[in-house]
C-alpha cells in the first residue's frame, strides 16, 4: 500500500487503506519531532475513526526487522497516534509498520500491516525557532531536493509556505498534524517563510517558522580511461554530511556493484569498485536525504597488454607423488593460465591463476599424486593472496573413484575399500584403491595471459616443462630434543635452526623429551596432502590415504610374540615437512606414551622402540613390495649427577666451575641451585646453563663474597624441575695470584669432552640396505655406526650439512 499527503488533504492510493475488522489507516507519515525535546523521530499514524487499542508489532526497513526500534508496545489509542523510533529512516528507504489495532466494536484486536510510509528529510515545526517574518537569523537551512515534513501543533492547521515567487496554501490534513512538501520545487538561495494558523485562523510570531534552501552541490569525478589492471575509483563530494549509496554500471545500465557510504561535507569520498574486465561503465551516486543522484560520464576500461612467464627457465623437477612448485611472474597483469602436459601425453591440466597481493608472481602447487582424480586439491598456491582454480583435466588418463560394482569393469589388479558417497543419500558403494599415477617422464608447460580457455593457449606467452622422476624410500634418522621445545608450528627452517643445539642425533631418548624421527622419502607429499595435509601427524600416522604409515613398536616383544605399538595420535604428534629435501620430521611427545595393548601399559625405562615407515606393495607409490625402513632407539630414566656424585670444592672468587653430566636431550635448561649449610654463612648461587651435545654441562659461578670454609649443597633443576641426589661442597681460600684461566670443581674429566668436533662421517652415502624389503630386520646389527658417530641410515642429507656447519662455528668459538 502507498500512503501520500497532497496539498488539499490526505489520501491513500493503491490497494484502498490498510485496515482492521473496523479500522483502516488514512496517512502515515516519519518525521524528525526536534520540538518533544528528546531529539528522536516518529511516524504519526491517522485512523478513519478512534481504535480502542493500538500496540506496535515489528518495525521493519526495507523488509529488515532490528534496523530501528520502536516505542510503540502500549500508545494511548485515538484516531491520531506518534510511533517514536530511535533511528532515522532516510527517503530512499522503505519503512513499513506491523500494528495490532482493535477497532472501535471489535471483540478482539487484528493485524494492521502499513505500507510504503512517507519518509522526510528536514523537519520545520510549529514553535521551533520562533522567527518573525523579517527576521531570519535563525531559519533553517533546507537541501534542495529533500522532502521536507511541515509540522504544526494542532491538527488540520492552515499552512502557508512563501518566498520568492511561490505561496502555497494548505492544511495537514483532518485529525494529522504533518504536512510534506517536495523541497525539489523551491530555488537555490531563496528564503521562505512557514505560516501557521490554528482552526480559529489565529496566527502570531510565534507560528512562523523560516528556512533557507541550498544546493546540496553534490559531484561526482573519475579517470574516464583506465586499464583492467586499475582500480576503478570515484570520488563524490557535498556541501553537507549524509548517506550516499554509488552504483557501478556496464554498458547495458545493469549494476555491477554496490558501495554505500557516508559523504563529508566539503571533502572527497572515494568509491573504490577496484579493478574491473574491459569494457565501459558509468558510476551513479545518489544522496539518500534528497535522492538527487550524478552521474560521471563513461569510463573505459582497456585491456592492458600484459605479459606471463616462469621463473628462470621455466623447467621444474620433482619426484612423482610429490607436489610441484611452478612459479608464475605476472607483469601489468594479474591473471594467467597454466596448462600442464599435452594432448600426445596423454594428460593435460588447465589452471587459473591470480596473482592477488600484486607482488609480480604467484607459485602454484601441482600434486602428482592427485593428478587425473577428482581430490580438490589437485592444484593450490604457496601464497594465500593468490588464488587458484582447476578448470579442467583431459587426456586418457584421468581417473574417476566412484564406482559402483555394476560400472567396474576390471577389478582384478585394484583393491577395495568400502565408503559411503555423501551423495548418495547412504547408499554403499565402492571406491577402487588408488589405480593411476602419472608416468615419469617429462610433461610440457605453458602459459597465457588472462582467465582463457583451452582452446586459446595455443600461441601461449612462455613454454617450460614439468619432469617427474621416480620416488624412493631412503631411511629413518632419530633424534631427540627437550621437553620444553614445541613442535606444533614450526617451519623447517625451524627444525634446522635446532640442529646442534636443541636437537641431537640419538639412540636414546629421555623419558618426557620429543622423538624426533626424520623420515626420508621422495613422493609422498601428495598422498599426505590428499590424506589431510603434509603438515598434519595423522596423515603419516594413519595411512597417508592408504598408501604409506608411520608406527611405532617394542623392538623386542619376546618369542611367539607380536610386537605392540606406541599409540600415536594429534595430541601427541607433531609433523614438520620439508619437502624440499624430502624429509619429514615427526616428533612425538614421550611424556606418557603408552602401548596400544590390553592395559594400556606405559613406555618406560629401558623400554627399545622401532620407528617403521613402510610405502605398501599395494600402493602406484611401490613397486610390488612394500618399502619399510626403520630406526631403532630406547627409552632412558630422566637422571642427572653433579661431579661424578662426589663432594666439589670450589675457590673463593669468581670464575667457578660446576660439571655435571645427564641423559636429558641437549639443549635442556640446566640450573644449579647452590645453597649454604652454615646458617652463620648464608649465600645462594643460581647459575644456568644447556645441555651439551654429550649430555654434559658446566656452570660458572662467583664465590668471591663467600667466606672460606663455608659449607654448601648444590642441587639440578632441568627445565625447573629438580633432577638427580644433591652434592655437598666447600668454598676454600682464593689463589692469591689467579691466572687468566678458570678453575674447575674436581673432578674435571668430563670438561675435556664438553663440545666434541665433528667427525669426517657427518655426511654419510645412503647405504645398500637404505630400502629394505617388506619384512623388518633384526636391529642394526654391529656394522651398522652408533647414531653418536653422526652416520646411520636416515642421517639426512641437509641436517648432515646443517649439523656440520653449527659444529664449526662452536669450534671458532673455542679457539677464540
Amino acid at each position: 500500500m502507498v500512503t501520500s499527503v497532497v496539498a488539499v488533504g490526505v489520501s491513500f492510493t493503491g490497494a484502498a487503506a490498510a485496515q482492521s475488522a473496523n479500522t483502516s489507516v488514512t496517512s502515515a507519515v516519519e518525521y524528525a519531532d526536534d520540538t518533544s525535546g528528546d531529539d528522536r523521530n516518529e511516524v504519526e499514524v491517522v485512523f478513519s475513526n478512534s481504535p480502542e487499542s493500538v500496540s506496535v508489532d515489528r518495525v521493519l526497513v526495507d523488509g529488515e526487522t532490528g534496523v530501528v526500534s520502536h516505542d510503540g508496545d502500549s500508545i494511548t489509542a485515538g484516531q491520531r497516534i506518534e510511533v517514536g523510533l530511535n533511528g532515522d529512516v532516510t527517503p530512499n528507504q522503505n519503512l513499513t509498520l506491523d500494528l495490532n489495532v482493535q477497532g472501535p466494536g471489535d471483540s478482539e484486536s487484528s493485524e494492521l500491516i502499513v505500507e510504503d510510509v512517507e519518509t522526510t528529510a528536514t523537519s520545520i515545526e510549529e514553535g521551533e525557532t520562533s522567527n518573525s517574518p523579517s527576521v531570519k537569523a535563525n531559519a533553517q537551512l533546507v537541501y534542495k531536493g529533500e522532502p521536507l515534513a511541515i509540522v504544526a501543533d494542532q491538527s488540520n492547521e492552515q499552512i502557508t509556505l512563501s518566498g520568492g515567487d511561490v505561496t502555497i496554501q494548505s492544511k495537514t490534513g483532518e485529525n494529522s498534524q504533518v504536512y510534506t512538501y517536495d523541497s525539489d520545487r523551491l530555488s537555490t538561495g531563496q528564503s521562505y517563510t512557514v505560516n501557521f494558523r490554528d482552526l480559529e485562523g489565529q496566527n502570531s510570531d510565534t507560528d512562523r517558522e523560516a528556512f533557507n534552501v541550498s544546493s546540496l552541490g553534490l559531484t561526482v569525478s573519475t579517470d574516464t580511461s583506465i586499464t583492467d589492471g586499475d582500480a576503478l575509483e570515484a570520488d563524490a563530494t557535498a556541501n553537507r554530511d549524509g548517506p550516499a549509496v554509488a552504483r557501478l554500471l556496464d554498458d547495458d545500465g545493469d549494476t555491477v556493484d554496490t558501495i554505500a557510504k557516508n559523504l563529508r561535507g566539503g571533502q572527497d569520498v572515494t568509491f573504490n569498485f577496484t579493478a574491473q574486465d574491459a569494457g565501459n561503465y558509468t558510476v551513479e551516486v545518489t544522496d539518500n536525504n534528497t535522492g538527487t543522484t550524478v552521474t560521471t560520464d563513461t569510463i573505459q576500461v582497456n585491456e592492458v597488454d600484459g605479459e606471463v612467464g616462469f621463473e628462470g627457465n621455466g623447467f621444474v623437477t620433482e619426484e612423482v607423488g610429490d607436489v610441484a612448485r611452478v612459479p608464475v611472474e605476472f607483469d601489468n597483469t594479474e591473471k594467467a593460465t597454466l596448462v600442464i602436459g599435452s594432448e600426445d601425453q596423454n594428460y593435460v591440466a588447465h589452471v587459473h591463476v591470480e596473482d592477488g597481493d600484486g607482488d609480480g608472481e604467484a607459485t602454484v602447487l601441482f600434486n602428482s599424486y592427485a593428478a587425473g582424480s577428482d581430490y580438490d586439491n589437485i592444484v593450490d598456491v604457496a601464497d594465500d593472496d593468490d588464488s587458484v582454480s582447476l578448470e579442467g583435466q583431459q587426456g586418457d588418463f584421468r581417473t574417476g573413484y566412484q564406482w559402483t560394482p555394476e560400472t567396474a569393469v576390471d577389478r582384478s589388479n585394484h583393491e577395495d575399500y568400502s565408503w559411503v558417497d555423501p551423495n548418495s543419500n547412504g547408499t554403499d558403494v565402492t571406491r577402487l584403491a588408488w589405480t593411476n599415477l602419472l608416468a615419469t617422464a617429462d610433461y610440457d608447460m605453458n602459459v597465457s595471459v588472462g582467465h582463457v580457455s583451452l582452446s586459446e593457449t595455443d600461441d601461449p606467452d612462455a613454454v617450460g616443462g614439468l619432469s617427474l622422476q621416480e620416488r624412493s624410500t631412503e631411511g629413518i634418522s632419530t633424534w631427540t630434543a627437550p621437553r620444553s621445545d614445541d613442535y606444533s608450528d614450526l617451519e623447517a627452517a625451524d627444525v634446522h635452526e635446532r640442529v646442534g643445539s636443541n636437537l641431537t642425533q640419538t639412540d636414546e631418548v629421555a623419558l618426557q623429551d620429543y622423538a624426533v624421527h626424520a623420515v626420508e622419502a621422495s613422493g609422498i607429499e601428495g598422498a599426505l596432502e590428499v590424506a589431510g595435509g603434509s603438515d598434519q601427524a595423522g596423515s603419516l600416522i594413519y595411512s597417508a590415504d592408504g598408501q604409506a604409515k608411520f608406527y611405532l613398536e617394542e623392538s623386542n616383544p619376546g618369542p611367539n610374540a607380536e610386537p605392540d605399538q606406541v599409540v600415536l595420535n594429534s595430541d601427541n604428534a607433531h609433523l614438520v615437512p620439508d619437502a624440499e629435501n624430502d624429509t619429514y620430521y615427526l616428533a612425538v611427545d614421550t611424556d606418557g606414551l603408552t602401548y596400544d595393548d590390553t592395559d594400556s601399559t606405559s613406555v618406560s625405562d629401558g623400554d627399545e622402540l622401532t620407528a617403521n615407515f613402510s610405502v605398501y606393495g599395494h600402493s602406484d607409490l611401490s613397486g610390488d613390495d612394500t618399502e619399510s625402513v626403520y630406526g631403532n632407539y630406547a627409552m632412558t630414566d630422566r637422571t642427572a649427577e653433579l661431579n661424578d656424585g662426589e663432594d666439589i670444592s670450589v675457590r673463593a672468587q669468581a670464575g667457578q666451575q660446576i660439571s655435571g653430566e645427564t641423559s636429558v636431550a641437549p639443549g635442556s635448561d640446566v640450573t644449579i641451585r647452590i645453597r649454604s649449610t652454615d646458617t652463620d654463612e648464608p649465600f645462594q648461587l643460581t647459575p644456568e646453563t644447556e645441555v651439551t651435545e654429550n649430555g654434559t654441562f658446566t656452570v660458572e659461578g662467583d664465590f668471591s663474597d663467600v667466606n672460606a670454609g663455608t659449607n654448601f649443597s648444590a642441587s639440578i633443576r632441568v627445565n625447573g624441575n629438580e633432577l638427580g641426589d644433591s652434592v655437598n661442597g666447600q668454598v676454600t681460600e682464593a689463589n692469591e695470584t689467579p691466572t687468566e684461566t678458570n678453575e674447575t670443581a674436581t673432578p674435571t674429566e668430563t670438561n675435556e669432552t664438553a663440545t666434541p668436533t665433528p667427525t669426517e662421517t657427518a655426511t654419510p652415502t645412503p647405504t645398500e640396505t637404505a630400502t629394505p624389503t617388506e619384512t623388518a630386520t633384526e636391529g642394526d646389527g654391529d656394522d651398522t655406526p652408533s647414531a653418536t658417530e653422526g652416520e646411520g641410515p636416515g642421517f639426512t642429507a641437509v641436517l648432515a650439512l646443517v649439523a656440520l656447519v653449527a659444529a664449526a662455528l662452536l669450534a671458532v668459538r673455542r679457539d677464540n
